[in-house]
């Protein structure tokens, strides 16, 4: 006669329990939900990374079995060494910094575009007075005879797109000599902080700081728009590692799929995606209106394919090598991994 004891029920219930979990595995039919894909990606805190926002507040990501971690960072080169060190998988930035990335061997690629002509320069006080609506390099060196300094014009590290395209403006554009302009590199918050504080003359700067400095400062001149700066001037790109196209090409076609279905809404219903974006850029200390009015502004314009900047984009990369961000020019096509984006834009 079989005697059960309790620990013989115990394991009696586990291996029952065991064995019903082989049978539903191999079970012909039956699906086991898989697990999400872990992505994690980094951003500028810049209206440019909108789409990213809206993707995960709309919940599409998640939708597509994705789930993703935001890492804010202050500027493009520091994120991208990040990126270069694998500890983030992919990466809202300006596009310079992953051109210079890839120079120096890091396998990076740019699989989406978000936005172009992003950045102007914004000047207040004295400054502004002096330079005029038409700066001239004769203008910038009047102000440093008249004041006994030169101007300071805040903008974010050597090898970022705000500070490529100043010093395209600065040099090519405006012509003005090095020696009459002080650059001070800063990150993006403490730029809109220095200029409103006067610690500034003028800066590089991109929406919603271009609204946000307007509206807190109705004396705040815009010098140059993005297009004046650099003609096409390339901007905001979607980045990721090599590694990680590799491993999930499925879900980085369904994540490329949600970023352009994101910018059509930006374009359709910038009042929904300002009240979106407010959750993650504003931190509840801007009004949806301000952001509303940011995707209005000279600032924003933007631009899904990753096709559209490449002309522009080698004119950067040349400009970069020009001035010492880059030792070195690639070619583009190598800096660009167009699958994606093509297998999903249809």
């Amino acid at each position: 006669m079989l005697r059960l004891t309790r620990r013989s029920t115990l394991a009696a219930l586990v291996a029952l329990a065991s064995a019903a979990a082989s049978a539903v595995a191999v079970m012909p039919g039956t699906a086991r939900a898989a697990d999400p894909v872990k992505l994690e990606i980094g951003y500028i805190p810049i209206l440019a990374a909108s789409p990213l926002f809206i993707v995960d507040g709309q919940g599409w990501a998640k939708e597509a079995g994705i789930q993703l971690k935001l890492t804010r960072f202050e500027s493009g080169p520091h994120a991208i060494q990040a990126m270069a060190a694998g500890q983030i998988d992919l990466l809202y930035a300006g596009v310079a910094p992953v051109l210079v990335a890839r120079t120096k061997g890091a396998d990076i690629s740019v699989i989406a575009n978000s936005a172009v002509e992003e950045m102007v320069v914004a000047a207040r006080g004295p400054f502004a007075k002096a330079i005029g609506a038409n700066p001239t390099a004769e203008s910038f060196k009047k102000f440093a005879a008249d004041t006994g300094r030169k101007p300071k014009i805040g903008t974010q590290p050597p090898g970022s797109v705000p500070d490529t395209v100043l010093k395209h403006w600065l040099f090519k554009v405006v012509k003005v000599d090095p020696a009459d302009v002080e650059l001070v590199p800063m990150g993006i918050e403490k730029t809109q902080q220095a200029l409103l504080a006067g610690a500034l003359d003028a800066a590089t700067i991109r929406e919603p700081t271009v609204t946000v400095t307007q509206q807190m400062d109705p004396n705040v001149a815009l010098l140059a728009t993005g297009a004046q700066m650099f003609p096409d001037q390339p901007g905001t790109v979607v980045a990721a590692r090599a590694e990680v196209l590799k491993k999930n090409p499925d879900a980085i076609k369904a994540l490329v799929k949600a970023h352009i279905r994101a910018v059509d809404m930006i374009a359709k219903d910038p009042a929904a995606s300002a009240t979106l974006v407010n959750n993650y850029l504003g931190k509840g200390l801007m009004e949806p209106a301000t952001l509303e009015a940011a995707f209005k502004g000279p600032g924003s314009k933007f631009v899904a394919d990753p096709h559209s900047v490449v002309p522009a984009v080698e004119k950067m990369m040349a400009f970069t090598k020009e001035i010492g961000s880059a030792s070195e020019t690639i070619p583009v096509a190598e800096a660009f991994d167009f699958s994606f984006y093509d297998a999903v834009a249809k």
